[in-house]
């Protein structure tokens, strides 16, 4: 049986491993599209590893939009 991946993430994290911004983090985890828990201190925490999803969504977003994606 697999373990959960702990919540230890920030969107700081998140936005600098992904090569995103922290609202763009924050705004994809208030449309339900990252796992997420809130601390007791008001802090995002999210599952650890989601930085590839957070540039898939990111990705996909931007070629819906018609902007250039730099090549990689």
């Amino acid at each position: 049986m697999k373990t959960a991946a702990p919540y230890t993430d920030t969107s700081g994290k998140l936005a600098r491993e992904s090569g995103t911004t922290v609202p763009t983090v924050t705004a994809y985890a208030r449309l339900g599209l990252l796992d997420f828990i809130v601390s007791s201190n008001g802090t995002r925490l999210y599952k650890a590893g989601q930085s590839a999803k957070v540039q898939k969504i990111y990705a996909e977003r931007m070629a819906g939009r018609g902007r250039r994606l730099k090549p990689a």
